[in-house]
């Protein structure tokens, strides 16, 4: 919350117009409103509204797209969904514009058996963070008879997610939803957060391990880079694995750890009585 001495006005004021910008306004308003209010308190040097623009170049990764949205669009639309091979070679291409997605190229067609190798097949999938990653269903669905449900705060990923759903996966969608700002999606059988805990913990102390407490799913998928993007090990990830292991010791969840080349992951099996009731199962009308 913004402290009791800080301009209300100026602060939404900042908020409003970091929404308009070109930039910025495909993002969640309530990642913007969440961002600008965070700088707005912690009180920092310099016009709290660029050091929300600063802080949200990080959060919204839009660096780690390369090419335009739009023709990211045309090409997704373009996809040969009749072929299933040349839709995976199609799928690869686009995958390959995103930073995170292409390092997963590598070891695509193992990730999911690997995967799934240490827990049942899921009914249920959602992948908090999706980015273009829901561009990988179709490997997925070689591996279970899985719903898919991305969640993004980039609403142009979820239009591109959602188009592409349409054509491959009609029971499956994306959601404009932001975890940090309104919270953990509906329950699922699996979660996935695939290399994005150090980017929730960079936002916000403590949110990444919050999360995947509070996340309502079965098993909780997640993964860390082997290397950061500057070609080096990525020295950050066995502290916030070993983190995630004593959580799980704390709660009495199991833990499985599954290494690729890329990329390693760290599988929680959460206890039963953690769980919600069945009801509470993923629907459309969850929005954000």
């Amino acid at each position: 919350m913004t402290p009791p001495g800080a301009d209300q006005e100026a602060v939404a004021a900042a908020a409003a117009r970091i929404a308009r910008s070109a930039k910025y306004r495909g993002v969640h308003p309530e990642t913007i409103a969440h961002v600008v209010e965070q700088e707005a308190s912690a009180g920092g040097t310099g016009p709290v509204e660029h050091r929300a623009r600063v802080r949200l170049h990080r959060v919204a990764a839009l660096h780690l797209l390369s090419g335009r949205t739009a023709v990211l669009r045309r090409e997704v639309a373009r996809l040969p969904t009749g072929d299933p091979q040349a839709l995976k070679a199609g799928c690869r291409a686009v995958l390959a514009r995103h930073v995170s997605t292409a390092e997963r190229l590598a070891d695509l067609d193992d990730f999911y058996p690997a995967l799934l190798s240490v827990l049942p097949a899921p009914d249920t999938v959602v992948d908090i963070a999706c980015a273009l990653n829901v561009l990988t269903v179709p490997w997925l669905l070689e591996t279970c008879d899985a719903t898919y449900t991305g969640y993004d705060l980039n609403a142009d990923f979820v239009e591109i997610g959602n188009a592409f759903l349409a054509m491959v996966h009609p029971q499956g969608w994306v959601v404009h939803h932001d975890v940090v700002a309104q919270g953990p999606p509906p329950r699922a059988d699996l979660a996935l957060l695939l290399k994005t805990y150090h980017c929730l913990e960079d936002r916000r102390r403590g949110s990444g391990l919050r999360l995947v407490e509070t996340v309502d799913a079965r098993h909780v998928a997640v993964s860390f880079p082997t290397r950061a993007m500057n070609g080096r090990p990525a020295v950050f990830a066995p502290p916030m694995r070993e983190e995630l292991e004593r959580l799980a010791d704390r709660r009495g969840w199991s833990v499985d750890r599954v290494r690729l080349s890329t990329e390693e992951l760290v599988v929680l099996g959460r206890s039963p009585q953690d769980m919600s009731s069945p009801e509470a199962l993923p629907t459309r009308a969850h929005q954000g």
